[in-house]
């Protein structure tokens, strides 16, 4: 009896310890949606949200998940999707959509959950090292490709160029059993349905590089911005921007239900 007791006393203090660890970790982990901010427009694009008409798309505006992005002709777009996901440029006469946006913080850790589509076209992308549980996805329509911090191109014809870090492609051509490809730089290599993962050629490189630059005066070149703490005296500045090219632009718009 005794004995039952002094376990009692022992085990229930523990079992509500673990109970209000729980309840602890749980209110850490803490799931928001994620966003998409435009950065820079060369030209015009057009976007729409969850099959809604189409409307044109301007610099500062916020996109959550269910937007689609269209590119025109010698048109770009860039897009800041946090310090964790970088940044991706949308290319001329492309068709994107952010099927999926999401922020997990755990309280240790930031992971990240994005889905996009790229139907046409191309991508430029940007990305830091996500976290072992992060996904960061592009769906083509022969394959999809899994980015874990990395810096390359993606094209809608499954020719995937990578200049730094590491991706995983799994190509589903018609008719056929999925087969992935991994690829890994550096030195750059590139992937084609036909010749499958490659050594990029010097004349590559420099092509993807060239897109990397500069598309134009505002439109700055596609790195991961520096973290900036937000301003107060900067009415609408957001804590991750770009630096300095942010503070020419328009107080952020929210679209797509971006909170």
């Amino acid at each position: 009896m005794k004995l039952t007791q002094s376990l009692a006393k022992t085990l229930v203090p523990l079992i509500v310890g673990l109970a209000a660890l729980t309840v602890v970790l749980t209110l850490d982990a803490q799931t928001t949606p994620g966003k998409a901010e435009v950065r820079a427009i060369k030209g015009s694009a057009l976007y729409s949200v969850s099959g809604g008409p189409a409307a044109e798309l301007k610099v500062g505006a916020v996109l959550g998940g269910g937007t689609i992005i269209k590119t025109a002709a010698g048109s770009t777009v860039d897009l800041f999707l946090g310090n964790s996901a970088g940044v991706v440029r949308i290319t001329e006469n492309s068709t994107l959509g952010l099927d999926k946006l999401q922020i997990t913080n755990t309280g240790a850790d930031t992971v990240i959950e994005n889905q996009f589509n790229l139907p046409e076209g191309t991508m430029l992308f940007n990305v830091n090292k996500l976290s072992a549980a992060s996904k960061y996805e592009v769906k083509l329509p022969n394959g999809v490709a899994g980015i874990k911090g990395t810096k390359g191109r993606l094209s809608s014809n499954a020719f995937i160029v990578l200049i730094d870090g590491a991706l995983v492609y799994v190509h589903v051509p018609q008719g056929g059993n999925p087969t992935p490809y991994s690829l890994s730089a550096p030195p750059p290599v590139y992937f084609s349905p036909a010749e499958g993962v490659k050594p990029a050629p010097d004349s590559l490189v420099a092509e993807v590089g060239r897109q990397f630059g500069p598309q134009g005066e505002g439109i700055p070149e596609l790195e991961i911005p520096p973290h900036v703490p937000p301003d107060p005296a900067r009415p609408g500045d957001l804590a991750n921007q770009y630096s300095p090219n942010s503070k020419t632009a328009p107080p952020p718009q929210n679209l797509g239900g971006a909170k």
